[in-house]
């Protein structure tokens, strides 16, 4: 790359470096904020925005690798050609969260909040026997250790509420367990940095950062198995209080029928969804489902949800509602397509209070959330 190219896109990058800070600052709220989000699967959720010199190295290699054809990355494309301008990172505890996790960030995606441009691919941990840089000879077996990571490509959908100006900027998403963040902290650090500025490290040293891979994807496996054995002891005792096992024999657990209770938690979220219709009259999206069946759970647990809902949701409660959401906002709520699944959320908690809190709590908090809605939009 010529200086003067090289130089268009370092001062191009540096302008928009903090457009890439608000567009990450976003997407963490985004998730920290979001009441349907799983947060109880995330651990921790960290962004960086690329090195200008890292960046310059990658167009640098990625231009050297362009197949035939292809225009040559320079100052009018590189945002759409290289896609981890700005990296989020959410780690998670367990296997199981990632699976949470990944569950949640499909539905942001159908309700177009979040727009997949590519993957989710899952990226292997590749330890080569070559050094970084060299070409591979033909009959070199690639060892992979099986520990992975998952990536997005990601830009804003159209239902997006971030600032202007943030539509059509790509950014990478990670989606990984702690266990595969320590491995690739490690390996970066000692192995991968040293490789890449040329240090020729032995075969056994390539190998140990193999088997430590190895041993933590074990490590996670294992994890995942004892907090399983943790949660089935807690469903237990909850099922031995309600009178629904039987008494354990030495170290085995009495069954306790999870597929009977799978049926029963889908009958009542299809019941929740009913009754959500009849009294809104629109279908809320699964996202905000989610959300309404966990507090309804945390509300009552001992009353069917759909019948709880009613009475948090009744007409009186609703047209209260209503009247300090037009007196803050100044507009009908439910009307406005992208913010009537957060307006339900705003309905139900105003009910919770109203229920447990009373009418004056109910009301003062409600009028504080919708002041920082408009607050927040106006920003």
């Amino acid at each position: 790359m010529k200086k003067h190219q090289r130089e268009a896109i370092l001062i191009s990058f540096l302008n928009k470096k903090e457009k890439y800070k608000k567009l990450a600052e976003y997407i963490v709220q985004l998730i920290q904020d979001d009441p349907s989000s799983p947060k109880e699967s995330l651990h921790t959720i960290t962004y960086r925005i690329k090195d200008e010199f890292i960046l310059i190295e990658k167009i640098n290699r990625l231009n050297k690798e362009l197949e035939a054809g292809l225009p040559p990355i320079m100052e009018e494309n590189y945002q759409e050609r290289v896609g981890d301008l700005l990296g989020v990172r959410i780690i998670c505890l367990r296997l199981s969260d990632v699976e949470k996790v990944e569950a949640y960030l499909k539905l942001l995606s159908e309700e177009n909040i979040l727009s997949f441009v590519k993957g989710p691919d899952q990226k292997r941990s590749f330890i080569l026997p070559v050094n970084p840089g060299d070409s591979i000879p033909d009959g070199i077996d690639l060892r992979y250790s099986g520990y992975s990571s998952i990536h997005y490509q990601i830009e804003l959908g159209e239902n997006s509420d971030a600032p202007s100006g943030l539509q059509g900027l790509l950014f990478e998403l990670q989606l990984r367990t702690i266990l595969e963040e320590a491995w690739s902290e490690i390996d970066h650090k000692y192995r991968y940095v040293r490789s890449r500025i040329g240090v020729n490290l032995p075969e056994h040293i390539h190998t140990g950062f193999y088997n430590l891979s190895a041993y933590l994807q074990v490590a996670a496996l294992q994890a995942e198995s004892l907090c399983r054995l943790a949660e089935t002891y807690g469903l237990k005792k909850i099922a031995k209080v309600k009178g629904i096992a039987r008494t354990p024999l030495g170290d085995e657990f009495s069954s306790i029928d999870l597929g009977k209770d799978e049926a029963s938690r889908k009958l009542s979220s299809s019941e929740i969804e009913k009754s959500l219709k009849r009294v809104l009259g629109f279908k809320v999206t699964p996202r905000t489902l989610i959300y309404i069946e966990k507090r309804l759970g945390d509300v009552n647990s001992e009353e069917k949800p759909h019948k709880t809902l009613q009475k948090l949701l009744s007409k009186n409660r609703l047209l209260e509602f209503k009247t300090i959401f037009q007196e803050i906002l100044n507009i009908e709520p439910f009307a406005n397509t992208k913010e009537k699944n957060i307006d339900v959320i705003n309905a139900l908690n105003f009910g919770i209070f109203y229920e447990h809190q009373g009418k004056r709590v109910a009301q003062e908090g409600l009028r504080a959330v919708l002041r920082w809605r408009k607050d927040r939009s106006i920003c």
